[in-house]
């Protein structure tokens, strides 16, 4: 009786507070409305862009200095997605030990990552700002159409400003929140006293190397530069903490790398090149792929193809035993295919093909674990939202990557079948008898399901054979998407609402953490820690491939706790240089890595697809998910072993283009 007292007492609180609430609307809807703009901008831009192409192909001519356009408008589309990504606060955390905190630490954990937020987002808009100037006290101008750079760059400071106003606006609504809320907090579980322990060494630590830096920083500097390793391993030691306490990667990235670049290089040029590495990023001519592929999913999610992909897939297979089984990893691969998110798919097919196997008698644990397994191919077959992310951290080719995706991608999904065939074989309980075979069933299904190997041949083939770039390949697929959504009716005011708000989640969420990673990057560059790990681990004498085993148990280690996208962010800057040191391909290596950080989000016991799925199916046992799950954790490590063991499966197709 007490704790539901508190309860409601909570919630009279909360009542009390309208305004509160009041303020929290009109800053998400003015900020949705900022987003808008932007993707709505980007949309545009996709239009011309397809028309550019079109006029190519027709009339061997094109619109000069066109990729100058969509660089400058991309980058403030991509910067006026940061408020509402804010608003919805879709920043990306590592929450493994959330369930050992009490709800109290939980509090004080997210204000003071929601603090870090807005000095992140507060220091990158000054620094914008500063650099802007610059560029327009330079007359910085394009190449071609003299477009002038620093008035966009002042577009992009704006919008990042807004963002850091947002984040300002929801730390002090959520602490005035506090007395509303902390009424249950009695009746809760405390903290585990180790983690208490663990965090009070850690601030006491870094409270103690704050003062130290205050009183003394030029002392310390010199400290730094005659012990870069012994530097980057505190950075990486505080960093992993800061994410363990549940603080947003891109901006626990941005501060422990700002943070060792002014131990490196001093206040004021740390700080700029904060931002010339953000803008220089920004203005990549490939910085509008991810947007514009994300977008291309996200209407073809509204357009039905996943139903159609699922349906050609259940006509071919059907008449297999455990063939809904089996559907289901082809439906992923070819929603995979149009979408590139791998908990995109696998949530999409939770919702879809869950119900219907159970319906139809297949065990909990086959349906479970041939979704959470089918999901990672959102991921590996191409357009892949990963792939795009490690080709702009590394500087390698989208075309590329996609192309070396195709076989690989071809093999899981042959492993993954054969996996349910064997599971079927050896427990026949698993599956129910195959259904006949409906007369027609394959035509009808290849009918409809057109537009979607229409969308998915334009796409790969334009890049293979060299018909237009990523960037170009994506705003293709995403008008297709569009057109395809359009002619069969599903477009409408929410249906667009909801698309720009999946781009702007999606969009605001990876250009964050890229902007804190670039930061980091750079700061491990400055220590020379890549080129002493790799003098270190030669003086070792291990074979390449014994290192590379290494590296990728750690690999499956951290993609079983962590995003696809965090653990690529994280480890790109010091592993990239020792595998390029190797004389390992840079192509090779990238399907490598999207491959068994894959396989970690369905190895138990953290693996992320799995809980995804026991969050769908309430009456099912973890444990039940996790045995699904373990003979395809079993194909995918064999299909990892095949992959570095025989390079020219990835690197054969591309090169041949």
């Amino acid at each position: 009786m007490m704790v539901q007292e508190m309860r409601d007492d909570a919630q009279v609180r909360l009542a009390q507070a309208p305004t509160l609430v009041m303020i929290e609307q009109w800053t998400k809807r003015g900020a949705q409305l900022v987003s808008g703009l932007g993707v709505a901008s980007m949309l545009l831009v996709a239009f011309v862009t397809t028309l550019d192409v079109v006029a190519r192909w027709l009339t061997a001519s094109s619109i000069a200095g066109f990729n100058e356009v969509i660089a400058m408008v991309f980058a403030v589309a991509v910067a006026a997605t940061l408020p509402s990504g804010v608003a919805m606060r879709v920043n990306l955390k590592v929450d493994l030990l959330a369930a050992s905190m009490g709800p109290q630490l939980r509090r004080w954990m997210d204000w003071i990552g929601s603090l870090l937020l807005v000095v992140f987002f507060a220091l990158l808009a000054q620094q914008l700002l500063v650099h802007a100037a610059a560029m327009v006290e330079r007359e910085r101008v394009t190449t071609i159409l003299s477009l002038p750079v620093g008035r966009f760059m002042y577009a992009v400071a704006f919008f990042v400003s807004v963002a850091a106003l947002v984040q300002t606006i929801y730390l002090v609504l959520d602490v005035l929140r506090h007395k509303a809320e902390a009424t249950t907090d009695a009746q809760a579980a405390p903290t585990a006293w180790p983690i208490k322990a663990v965090l009070v060494a850690f601030c006491v630590a870094l409270a103690g190397l704050l003062a130290y830096a205050w009183h003394d920083l030029p002392g310390l500097s010199a400290w730094v530069a005659s012990n870069p390793g012994m530097t980057v391993l505190i950075a990486f030691v505080a960093l992993w903490m800061m994410l363990l306490g549940m603080m947003p990667v891109a901006a626990a990235m941005a501060m422990v790398g700002v943070g060792g670049c002014i131990l490196f290089l001093g206040t004021a040029p740390a700080l700029k090149v904060f931002a010339s590495e953000s803008v220089g990023f920004l203005t990549n001519s490939q910085v509008a792929a991810l947007p514009l592929f994300l977008m291309m999913g996200s209407f073809a999610a509204k357009a039905g193809l996943a139903d159609d992909v699922y349906r050609i897939a259940g006509a071919c297979l059907g008449r297999f035993r455990g063939g809904l089984s089996m559907a289901t990893i082809g439906g992923c691969a070819g929603f995979g295919a149009v979408t590139g998110s791998s908990l995109a798919t696998t949530a999409t097919f939770g919702r879809i093909a869950i119900p219907q196997m159970r319906a139809q008698g297949y065990s909990p644990a086959l349906a479970s674990g041939c979704v959470a397994a089918g999901g990672t191919l959102g991921a590996l077959i191409p357009p892949s939202a990963p792939l795009i992310l490690f080709a702009l951290l590394t500087e390698t080719s989208i075309g590329a990557l996609f192309i070396a995706a195709m076989v690989p991608g071809l093999i899981a999904v042959a492993f993954y079948l054969l996996t349910v065939m064997l599971v079927v074989r050896f427990n026949p309980s698993h599956a129910p008898e195959p259904a006949a075979a409906v007369a027609g069933e394959l035509v009808t299904a290849l009918k409809q399901s057109g537009p979607v190997m229409l969308l998915f041949g334009t796409v790969l083939s334009g890049l293979y054979g060299g018909v237009f770039t990523a960037t170009e390949a994506a705003a293709v697929g995403a008008i297709m998407a569009f057109g395809i959504a359009a002619a069969r009716g599903k477009l409408n005011r929410a249906s667009l609402l909801d698309v720009m708000g999946d781009t702007t989640v999606l969009t605001a969420m990876v250009y964050g953490l890229i902007f804190g990673a670039l930061a980091f990057s750079y700061f491990v560059g400055l220590s020379q820690v890549p080129d002493l790990l790799i003098g270190f681990i030669g003086a070792l004498d291990l074979s390449a491939i014994l290192i590379v085993a290494l590296i990728l148990i750690v690999y499956l280690l951290l993609g079983s706790v962590m995003d696809s996208f965090a653990v690529m962010i994280i480890t790109i800057p010091v592993v990239t240089p020792l595998i390029l040191n190797m004389g390992f391909d840079l192509v090779w290596w990238g399907i490598i890595m999207l491959v068994v950080v894959e396989t970690g989000l369905i190895t138990p016991p953290f693996g992320i697809n799995l809980f995804v799925m026991k969050s769908m199916q309430p009456d099912v046992p973890l444990s039940t998910v996790f045995r699904g799950a373990m003979p395809f954790v079993l194909a995918d490590l064999v299909k990892l072993i095949l992959l570095v063991a025989f390079p020219a499966l990835v690197l054969w197709l591309p090169s041949t283009m």
